[in-house]
């Protein structure tokens, strides 16, 4: 005689289903071992490098990296025109039990001595406080001369000193009056980098005014 199923047990687990549960995810604590097969493939490497660099720019071999199993990085000296301490990186791999090497990736990299690009600093503290107050009053769709005005960066009108006249005729045997345009010349160049450095001046104290205000 067969028992009759227990239609209740059976509804239960159906819709209650036991949900797997997962432990935390395996982490490799052992290093990878060199490839042998890769460590090997020295002139792959450099011949995968030679299709994007001259000969004269591949360096001397540095040595090889184990990223993972049968993945292998090898490095080489960059010789290239302002890359000073940058180095050649070509990734090489492999299936299991198999001798075909293949290109995963190559490129440079900078060393601990490289030569880097100094750090970006954003325009708002480059630009001068002239610069932004004009550049203001425009995005505002305000007169920018106006705005410039009213925060103390009018025209300035540079006084012209007079030329003197001398008594004496210029001398056209020595070169006096060459002399004395060149003197001339000389004087007005130096009213204009004075000038150049007041407004300087005055440029760096709004700027300091402005920040010691926003703090």
């Amino acid at each position: 005689m067969h028992s009759m199923p227990n239609v209740a047990e059976d509804t239960v687990s159906i819709a209650n289903p036991v949900q797997p549960t997962f432990g935390p995810p395996r982490v490799i604590t052992r290093k990878p071992r060199v490839d042998a097969v890769l460590a090997e493939a020295v002139d792959i490497a450099r011949a995968a490098l030679q299709e994007f660099a001259d000969d004269a720019e591949i360096g001397e071999h540095l040595g090889t990296v184990a990223d993972d199993e049968r993945v292998v990085t090898h490095r080489f000296t960059a010789y290239v025109a302002g890359y000073r301490g940058w180095y050649f990186f070509v990734t090489l791999a492999r299936a299991p039990r198999s001798k075909v090497i293949t290109v995963s990736e190559t490129g440079m990299l900078p060393g601990e001595d490289a030569l880097l690009a100094p750090k970006w600093v954003p325009w708002r503290d480059r630009a001068s406080e002239e610069e932004r107050i004009r550049l203001d009053a425009i995005a505002a769709g305000e007169d920018p001369a106006k705005a410039l005005e009213a925060a103390g960066y009018g025209p300035e009108v540079i006084e012209e000193e007079e030329p003197v006249v001398s008594a004496e005729k210029p001398s056209t045997k020595d070169g006096s009056g060459k002399k004395q345009a060149r003197r001339d010349a000389k004087r007005r160049r130096a009213r204009q980098q004075a000038h150049r450095k007041k407004r300087q001046k005055k440029s760096a104290g709004s700027a300091t005014k402005t920040k010691s205000s926003g703090r």
